[in-house]
Order: C-alpha cells, then sequence, then structure tokens
C-alpha cells in the first residue's frame, strides 16, 4: 500500500509537471491577431493576398514559433490603436520611438529606414553636415510627411513642398529643386513608376535612421516575446532572414542582431574608399569577427548614431568619449584611446591663457554640438560658447575672427583644419582642458553577456598584439602604455 501512495505521488508530480509544461506551450503559441499597414514594400496588399519583405519575415516567425493566426492590412491609425488597447495583439512594421518603447514590447529589428537628402548623380554637391544643407536654393520634399516635418523642426526655410512623392521627385530630376528627401525604403518604387533608377540619384547625407520592429501589446507574456526574438536572431544566424532582405531591397544593409554604428571623426572613424575606415573602426570589426557579427558598420552623423544608441538595443556606438552625463547611459567597452581637448587660437592673436578662470573671460569660444568638448566646459558653467554643427566651421569661425577661441582633441583637429582649407600653422594651441580616454558604448538593453564578451574579446586584442598593430597602423607614435591595461 505503501508503495502503491508512492507511485500515485510520483504520477500526480509527473502529471502535474506535464500539465504546467502544456500550459506553458499553450501560452506561448497562443493565437494572435497581426496586423500591419500598407507601406510597401515592406506590406501591401496585390491581387488579395498580403506580401512585402516585412511580411515574409513576420510570416517565418510564425511557422518557427508555431504561432496560429492571419496578418490583416488596415489603417495604421486603427492598428497603433488595436496593439495598446487590445491583448494578443502583434504590430508591424512599427517604428520603435522613446514614447512608444515603454508602451509595448518588441521583436526586431525588422528593417532599417533611412532619411536621407538625395541629389542627382553627378551634381557635386557634397552634404557634410545638416547645415550645409541649408546653403542650397531649394529642397523638395512632401507635404506633411515625417521627413518634411523634420526640417521644418529644424528651421529649414528652404523646402519646397509637393503634394505627392512623385511630384518632389520630378522636380529634383527637372532641376527646379537641388536635393530631395526621401527615404530609402519608398522612393526605388517611386523613381521605377516612372521609368527612371536609383542610380540616377546619390544619398548625400542621412537624416535619420529608424528601425522597425513587430510590436507586441502588453498583456502577452513575455516568454512568448522571448521566442519570437529568439526565432528571428536564429533567421538572422542562417541567412534567412538577409535572403528576405536583399530580394525585397536590394543593395541596402540588413539590420543584425547587434546594428554598428559611427561618425566622420578621422582617424578614429572615416569613410576611405567608400567603406567606413580609422583605428576604434578597424578594432570593432575584429571584435566583431570573432563574434562572427557581420560587418554591417553605419557611417552617419555624430547624432544620429548617438540617437540610435539611445533608443534602441545592440547598438554598438563608437568611439565615445566617457563623461559623467553620458555614463549611465551606456554600457563602457575599453578604453581604445585617449584624447586631450585643447583651446586653439589664430596664429599671432597673442592670447595667452594659464588658468581655466581666464578662459571664461575670452568673448567666444567655438564649440561642436553634443561633443564631448561641448559638454565638459557647458558643465563647467560656461556662458560663451558658440556652437556649431561641425568642427569645420569652428576653424572658419576662429580664423574669420567670429570666436577668439576654439576647442579640438589633439587626434583630430589636423584632418579638421585641412577639410577648412588651413593648415596647422595658421593656429596655434593655448590651454589645455582635459585629458580623457574613448570607449566603444554599447546600448542599454543589450544583454549582459554580450557587453561581457565585447570587453573580453577587446582585451585579448590586446594581449595578442592586435590592438597595437591596428593602432599603430594609424598612428605610429603614440603612446599607448596606459590603454593597454586590462579594464
Amino acid at each position: 500500500m505503501k508503495h502503491l501512495w508512492i507511485i500515485y505521488i510520483l504520477l500526480s508530480l509527473l502529471l502535474g509537471g506535464c500539465t504546467s509544461a502544456t500550459q506553458d506551450h499553450d501560452e506561448a503559441t497562443a493565437e494572435l491577431t497581426i496586423l500591419s499597414e500598407e507601406f510597401f514594400p515592406l506590406s501591401f496588399t496585390e491581387n488579395g493576398n498580403i506580401s512585402g519583405q516585412a511580411t515574409e519575415v513576420v510570416r517565418e516567425l510564425m511557422v518557427r514559433t508555431g504561432t496560429t493566426g492571419d496578418i490583416r492590412v488596415l489603417p495604421w491609425e486603427e492598428g497603433i490603436r488595436a496593439v495598446h488597447e487590445k491583448p494578443n495583439v502583434a504590430l508591424f512594421s512599427t517604428t520603435m520611438t522613446p514614447k512608444r518603447k515603454e508602451q509595448l514590447q518588441w521583436v526586431g529589428p525588422i528593417t532599417v529606414l533611412d532619411t536621407n537628402l538625395y541629389a542627382v548623380r553627378g551634381s557635386g554637391i557634397r552634404i557634410s553636415t545638416l547645415e550645409d544643407a541649408r546653403q542650397v536654393d531649394r529642397i523638395a520634399t512632401v507635404a506633411d510627411y515625417y521627413s518634411e516635418q523634420m526640417l521644418q523642426q529644424e528651421g529649414f526655410t528652404n523646402l519646397q513642398s509637393h503634394a505627392n512623392e512623385k511630384d518632389a521627385v520630378q522636380s529634383l530630376l527637372r532641376g527646379e529643386a537641388q536635393l530631395l528627401v526621401g527615404s530609402n525604403i519608398t522612393l526605388p518604387s517611386v523613381l521605377e513608376k516612372q521609368g527612371a533608377r536609383m542610380d540616377a540619384l546619390e544619398n548625400v547625407f542621412t537624416v535619420s535612421t529608424d528601425m522597425t520592429y513587430l510590436a507586441f501589446s502588453r498583456e502577452i507574456a513575455p516568454e512568448q516575446v522571448a521566442r519570437w526574438q529568439a526565432a528571428l536572431d536564429a533567421m538572422k544566424r542562417d541567412g534567412q532572414f538577409n535572403e528576405i532582405y536583399a530580394r525585397w531591397l536590394p543593395g541596402e544593409i540588413p539590420p543584425g542582431i547587434v546594428q554598428l554604428v559611427t561618425e566622420e571623426y578621422p582617424p578614429i572613424t572615416f569613410m576611405r574608399d567608400g567603406r567606413p575606415a580609422g583605428f576604434v573602426t578597424d578594432m570593432v570589426r575584429e571584435i566583431a569577427q570573432r563574434h562572427a557579427i557581420p560587418d554591417n558598420v553605419r557611417l552617419t552623423s555624430w547624432k544620429n548614431a548617438y540617437n540610435m544608441a539611445l533608443l534602441h538595443p545592440n547598438v554598438v556606438l563608437f568611439s565615445a568619449d566617457r563623461t559623467s552625463e553620458r555614463e549611465d547611459l551606456f554600457h563602457w567597452v575599453g578604453p581604445v584611446g585617449r584624447n586631450s581637448a585643447i583651446l586653439f587660437a589664430k596664429k599671432g592673436s597673442e592670447i595667452r591663457i594659464r588658468t581655466l578662470q581666464e578662459v571664461r573671460e575670452v568673448g567666444a569660444i567655438a564649440t561642436t554640438t553634443d561633443w564631448f568638448t561641448e559638454q565638459y566646459l557647458k558643465r563647467e558653467g560656461f556662458t560663451n560658447l558658440v556652437s556649431s554643427k561641425t568642427p569645420v566651421d569652428n576653424v572658419k569661425k576662429l580664423m574669420n575672427g567670429e570666436v577668439q577661441l576654439s576647442i579640438f582633441t589633439n587626434l583630430t583637429i589636423p584632418e579638421i583644419v585641412k577639410e577648412a582649407g588651413y593648415s596647422m600653422d595658421d593656429l596655434e594651441p593655448v590651454y589645455t582642458i582635459s585629458q580623457s580616454d574613448f570607449y566603444i558604448a554599447i546600448s542599454r538593453g543589450t544583454p549582459a553577456e554580450t557587453v561581457e564578451r565585447w570587453r573580453e574579446t577587446l582585451n585579448e586584442l590586446k594581449r595578442d598584439g592586435t590592438f597595437e598593430k591596428i593602432y599603430r597602423s594609424y598612428l605610429p607614435h603614440a603612446e599607448l602604455n596606459d590603454l593597454m591595461d586590462d579594464r
């Protein structure tokens, strides 16, 4: 009898465990209402069938997660309302924003949406910063589009608004506008309908980069969302995701599990022969290669790269000075280099600075918007700063007498001065503000094990000689002793 009782208990535990496991499985595979909007070529209806790049990805994820349900296309306003108000709803392609980030659950990224400034190929127009775009006569935009609103918020007054994308493109092609603001996703099909190709235009500047996701309502079990994310990551590893992306969006860089973003900041990061280069770029590439991460480095403006890393998980931003303002915003891997922040005057100005207090008494100091040097001076309470979007402008302001001093770092100033059309003999250093290390920054929300692997691999580079080899290929005489310690 005693043995029968023991068997009964064991069977109860076993069956209870099976029931619990079944319930967990049922929750993880519960039927979803999956919604999207009409947005070619991501999701659209053709001959009664729903197709598109994002649609194909979601259908494959449904198979891999064993999820039942239908995909429906409906107006965006209805979809975004449903995912906020109803249970068991998923909405794609949803752009992550700071406000939405905390309201929903996310699987992705699935698509990268770049808002770019385009010029006619061969026009000779070069845009280094958004400020440069203010100098052209006209920029073709589409009325009430996000891209037009973005430029309006930046205070642009040279916008030529059109009723639709077709008219805006025609304005550019006819030479009535010098630039067109548009999306890398929708522009190819607009051109195709007009008998033109994307190679008729060239992207001269990326205004912003957004990434779209599959957004889940908050009531859905986090375990189910995690299974979808794991399935998407598996698709990216086995190549099926990239195959779908290339079929619908040829020539575009697909979003990986990890996004690698940087800016033009030679010799640390810069574009060379059409490909991102620089000693920190090469270090990031080496770490990524050792982790089997695809080389998807995007070189964009600092503001765009910084905002991507603030918003999205799994973004690697390089390089960034580790300041008190930024300390809690990112995870830090490094150091990978050292900067000296130095105040420069125009040669022959006879300005002499001995203390930080004397710097406060100078009429005007040129700084670069959002750079750590500007953040440092603001933190110290400086009120005599003149901020510019680009460091090249700061050289010009200094040489034109608009400011008395300009702040740069010792590593980057030679290239900045050269780009401005001057030489280092035209300037003189008058005061060193600070010395600081710069790092690879990894966005919050990235798994702790990913961050730790990056730290461990950087230390491997320092131990096996790869770090020094890369560094000296750009800066042969650099002092590296303090950078070689494992931290």
